[in-house]
Formats: structure tokens, C-alpha cells, sequence
């Protein structure tokens, strides 16, 4: 009867990247996620700034679905609150000097 040898590496390999790959899917879905966020976020403040100067300007601005717009006035500043409602609500609030103050 022939013995078994236990020592041999065969499929050690295949068990360790079985063992790390949900690892790594885990940190590129991490790494992704984090530069989506980051980018919404900034777009979020660029299009909150577009609307503060908007408004201090009088005009009109077009509805945007999934964002919502508040405004206020502060002394001689128009505010406006832009929140955004997504997987991860974001809200930034940027104001300008109203014109011909």
C-alpha cells in the first residue's frame, strides 16, 4: 500500500488566491466608491456656486431632479443650500455678494 505524501505544495496556490481575491474585490469596490464620491461632491459645490451667483443675480434657474434649492439672505450675501439626494445625501451651502451692494 502506497503512502500518502502530505508535504506536497499542489493547489497552495489556488487556495491563496481564493483566500485573497474577496480582499481585493473589497478594496477596488472601496477605492471606486471613494473617487465617485469625491467627484459628486465636487460637482455638487461647482453647481452650488452656479446657483448662489444665479440668484444674486435675479435670473431663473432650471429645476434639477434629485437636487433641491433653498434660498436666504444674509445681510449683503445671497445664500443658497443645494442638497442632493442620492445613495449618500450631500448638501453644501455657498453664498455670494447680492449685485449693486
Amino acid at each position: 500500500m502506497a503512502s500518502k505524501n502530505f508535504s506536497s505544495d499542489d493547489g497552495a496556490v489556488t487556495a491563496e488566491f481564493m483566500l485573497l481575491l474577496p480582499a481585493l474585490i473589497m478594496l477596488f469596490a472601496t477605492v471606486l466608491g471613494s473617487v465617485v464620491f469625491a467627484t459628486d461632491r465636487i460637482a455638487l459645490e461647482a453647481r452650488g456656486f452656479e446657483v448662489a451667483r444665479t440668484l444674486a443675480l435675479g435670473l431663473d434657474l432650471r429645476a434639477e431632479e434629485g437636487i433641491e434649492i433653498e434660498k436666504s439672505v444674509e445681510g449683503a450675501l445671497t445664500c443658497a443650500r443645494i442638497t442632493k439626494q442620492s445613495l449618500m445625501p450631500m448638501s453644501t451651502k455657498l453664498c455670494v455678494m447680492q449685485v449693486g451692494q
